[in-house]
């Protein structure tokens, strides 16, 4: 088939899929395509590369700067134009606005402090997305929205670039010289990233229509989620010899703890607090010693995903890296400032391949601690929301947990504007409205008289209570009855 004509149709069907998850979100509002186009650009080939105006890694591309400005005033005047109260929003989120603060803090012992600044307004922007979320009639749906709208166009175009056009679609490893599948993305691994997120979402949002639809009888909409989710699949098996071991067994422990916390439900046990936490520390605990113990502790599982010991080279990179930590272990070197493009040619690498001696490297062990304790946000803030959406809890923790072990062989925790962290902040958040469709009333999140707001919550937790007592249909997923 001719590329043009494979273009034509790949646009033609994303049109109509676009279309037909226009027709299930109509209380999604046409601002929540700021936050998805933001979340695509992160997770895609910056701008600068599609149309081939990179500059250096310090310098960096003046339309990619331009166009997340133009995002950001965007969002910021949707804001605006709602009113919207966002101090109670920001009042939750007290541990990422003490990591966000302390990033910019050390700005001031990194060696290139105006960068340092200017990288940290780069990642502080997934808080203005976050809040248009959140000021939506209905943020989880609006959530929903933007993992499916994202999955919808990222899936197939990637496929088209691969197939028919393998100069921007396709690239080879630099030692191996092993073709690698990278899509719309700038690497294989950030590629796997894209279909782990969107093949769990849209695996998580069949088994929720099957569940409460009580058949398999999903209608055009769960057909087309079945179509992508087959597609992030078969993307995240890559070429042959050159696939993501540590995306393949994420995604696998992502669906097993789904798995886990759906049969709990089944025999109607509850899930603790000890339960969540227990797991987030053994993950990130197995996560952050993997380069301190010379990744034995990795070793155990990497034969089994036809890797070998030294997990792809990571071991000697992580020897080589920890004297470095050694050498400022309270403080790093700054945000941003450790992967210059000195240190990039030195040690022929763009990050350690370990998102904790990342974060080490940059922000030192009061960095590391901080990230772990809104990891534990997030999980607290998750596990508080199951009794009142169940399923939306447990999309959050499989992702934050899918996260924490993908940063075992992966750098995703160099900053906020990551995929997987854009991830986890959206649903954290939107879970931290407590609201469904049935209860929400828009003075609760655009302002209000103070009588008011405590008047609406109080007459919001009755009802929580009573139908929970009853278990009344509000106590079920909203949008799956």
């Amino acid at each position: 088939m001719p590329p043009p004509l494979a273009l034509a149709l790949c646009t033609g069907f994303v049109l109509w899929l676009l279309w037909l998850e226009r027709t299930q979100s109509k209380d999604v509002s046409a601002a929540a395509w700021i936050p998805t186009i933001w979340f695509m650009a992160i997770l895609s080939k910056p701008l600068g590369t599609w149309f081939g105006t990179t500059g250096s890694n310090e310098a960096g591309s003046p339309l990619d700067r331009m166009f997340l400005a133009a995002l950001t005033v965007a969002a910021l005047a949707v804001l605006i134009r709602r009113r919207f109260n966002g101090a109670s929003a920001l009042g939750s989120q007290w541990a990422l606005l003490a990591l966000l603060g302390y990033m910019i803090v050390s700005a001031l012992w990194s060696d290139i402090p105006g960068i340092a600044v200017r990288r940290w307004v780069r990642e502080s922007i997934v808080v203005v997305m976050a809040l248009v979320l959140v000021s939506e009639p209905h943020p989880k749906k609006a959530v929903e929205s933007l993992f499916r709208r994202s999955a919808y166009i990222l899936m197939p175009f990637s496929l088209l670039l691969i197939k028919y056009y393998p100069a921007l679609g396709v690239d080879y490893a630099s030692w191996s010289g092993l073709q690698m599948w990278v899509g719309v993305s700038i690497h294989k691994n950030a590629l796997s990233i894209v279909c782990m997120i969107m093949a769990f979402y849209l695996l998580w949002a069949l088994y929720g229509r099957w569940h409460h639809a009580g058949s398999l009888r999903m209608g055009r909409t769960g057909w087309a989620d079945t179509v992508i989710l087959l597609l992030g699949l078969y993307l995240l098996r890559g070429a042959e010899g050159a696939y993501s071991a540590a995306s393949v067994a994420t995604t696998a422990l992502g669906v097993l703890a789904f798995a886990g916390l759906v049969w709990l439900r089944r025999i109607g046990a509850a899930v603790p607090w000890v339960l969540v936490l227990s797991l987030l520390v053994a993950v990130t605990g197995f996560g952050a010693s993997a380069p301190v113990l010379d990744g034995a502790n990795v070793a155990i599982f990497s034969s089994s995903l036809g890797r070998d010991a030294t997990l792809t080279g990571r071991t000697d990179t992580w020897a080589e890296l920890l004297p470095v930590v050694a050498g400022r272990p309270m403080l790093g070197h700054g945000f941003g400032s450790f992967w210059t493009t000195e240190r990039r040619d030195f040690y022929q690498m763009s990050h350690g391949h370990n998102g904790y001696l990342d974060v080490l490297l940059e922000l030192g062990f009061i960095g590391l601690l901080l990230w772990i304790g809104w990891l534990v946000s997030c999980a607290r803030t998750l596990q508080r929301s199951l009794l009142r959406d169940y399923e939306w809890a447990c999309l959050g923790i499989c992702l934050l947990l899918m996260a924490a072990i993908h940063n075992t062989a992966e750098s995703d925790f160099s900053g906020l504007a990551g995929g997987f962290t854009a991830a986890v902040v959206f649903v954290t958040w939107a879970s931290a409205c407590g609201e469904s469709p049935k209860s929400y009333r828009p003075e609760m999140a655009m302002g209000g008289s103070p009588r008011r707001k405590r008047f609406a919550s109080r007459a919001r937790e009755r009802r929580r209570l009573l139908a929970f007592q009853s278990g009344g249909p509000s106590v079920r997923r909203p949008g799956w009855s």
